[in-house]
């Protein structure tokens, strides 16, 4: 590790190697920061991509997927279930293979990483953010300068914290993740699940992502509205005992979806912010993969064109970041925002009206350019009453 570069990368997720990348792509010095060991360890991730949206960023391989996913189905609480086929739909990923891929991927365009380093508070200088005291694996620190920094370090982002951004997340407002490695079942490998209802996850659902045939990451995510998540495990566990009895937990998570909070938690002066630490996240799932991946390689674009001198004063990067990003995904992050509001107000009778609306929405329009709106309007057409989780969208 040198004491100066262009930009310093806190964080070597997804969001942070794809930053790394784009920087060292145009010539310039980066180093890419990662408390962990290794990237992508310890896993805190369902690894559910869509594989369009992930084909679009990289040239995917081989070893990164776990499964091909070409259907969904959803389980209403009447044991009534529509299935959607989309093949090409999705991939879940391998994240413990996929992150340091990525990570070598921006070594290899000239990135430096260095891992069980942790960024720990940011110097000011002249209006402008100057250096980062980095904590070293000898339990020794160091500050290394640079032009511009990017904070991809997770939910609770220590460098934006310590920079200045509010965010801190409110309990009432999260949803609390329970996910658990499942070993010894038996699913099918391209097919993934959600069961919702009020006796099975009330406000929130229960997923089963395949891994193989033979393994899935079942989990829960239920708004607790600040209370402990207790439940969900209670949830999950009984979930577990009844669908897969013959299973053998390998592995957990546990974790919290905020809320998208629109443009204020992306960029403070020199300090951009990408990934989870900018709540990038689709509000209703708590999917994050795609919207960090994107957000931290517009982030590095823009750092990019800063150190290059293209832009004449540092909130010149706006435009580029989070104005480029934004302009891409602001509405959909909107819509899924408010779509989070309009599910904590189901009820099993809803859950029943919407499979049947989905199924007779894609059996007759299939799923060429299904978007959140637009499915959103085919199900109030089919299901006349429930337009009245309309007004939780306004």
């Amino acid at each position: 590790m040198r004491s100066k570069y262009d930009a310093v990368v806190i964080g070597a997720g997804p969001s942070g190697s794809m930053a790394a990348f784009e920087i060292a792509s145009a010539g310039f010095s980066v180093l890419l920061l990662e408390k962990h060991a290794v990237p992508g360890l310890p896993l805190c991730c369902a690894e559910a991509v869509s594989r369009p949206a992930l084909e679009r960023l990289v040239s995917t391989e081989k070893a990164w997927i776990a499964a091909e996913i070409n259907a969904v189905r959803v389980i209403a609480p009447s044991g009534e279930s529509v299935t959607v086929r989309h093949p090409g739909a999705g991939y879940i990923l391998e994240r413990t293979i996929f992150d340091p891929a990525l990570a070598r991927r921006a070594v290899a365009a000239g990135g430096e990483l260095l891992c069980n380093a942790i960024g720990m508070e940011l110097k000011k200088e002249n209006g402008l953010f100057s250096a980062v005291k980095v904590a070293l694996p000898d339990n020794s620190s160091s500050w290394v300068e640079a032009r511009i920094f990017i904070a991809t370090d997770g939910l609770e982002s220590r460098i934006a914290r310590e920079a200045g951004f509010h965010n801190l997340i409110p309990l009432k407002d999260v949803e609390s993740l329970l996910q658990y490695r499942i070993d010894g079942i038996s699913i099918p490998s391209d097919t993934v699940e959600f069961y919702v209802g009020t006796a099975v996850a009330p406000e929130g659902y229960i997923w089963v992502f395949p891994k193989s045939e033979r393994a899935a990451n079942v989990g829960i995510g239920i708004v607790t509205g600040g209370r402990r998540g207790e439940k969900a495990s209670k949830l999950l566990d009984d979930f577990i005992s009844e669908r897969f009895r013959e299973g053998k937990m390998t592995g957990k998570y546990c974790g919290l979806t905020p809320k998208y909070q629109g443009k204020s938690m992306f960029r403070m002066g020199n300090l951009l912010v990408a990934g989870d630490a900018s709540r990038a996240i689709d509000s209703l799932s708590g999917a994050g993969i795609i919207c960090g991946m994107l957000s931290g390689r517009y982030a590095g674009l823009a750092a990019a064109e800063y150190l290059a001198g293209r832009t004449k004063k540092v909130d010149d990067i706006e435009t580029l970041y989070p104005g480029r990003f934004l302009r891409e995904k602001e509405e959909e992050l909107n819509l899924y925002a408010k779509l989070r509001r309009v599910y904590t107000h189901l009820n099993d009778r809803d859950f029943g009206e919407i499979v049947r609306a989905l199924e007779e929405y894609f059996s007759r329009n299939g799923t060429e350019g299904v978007n959140g709106g637009r499915l959103l309007a085919g199900i109030v057409r089919a299901r006349p009453s429930l337009i009245r989780l309309v007004w939780h969208l306004l």
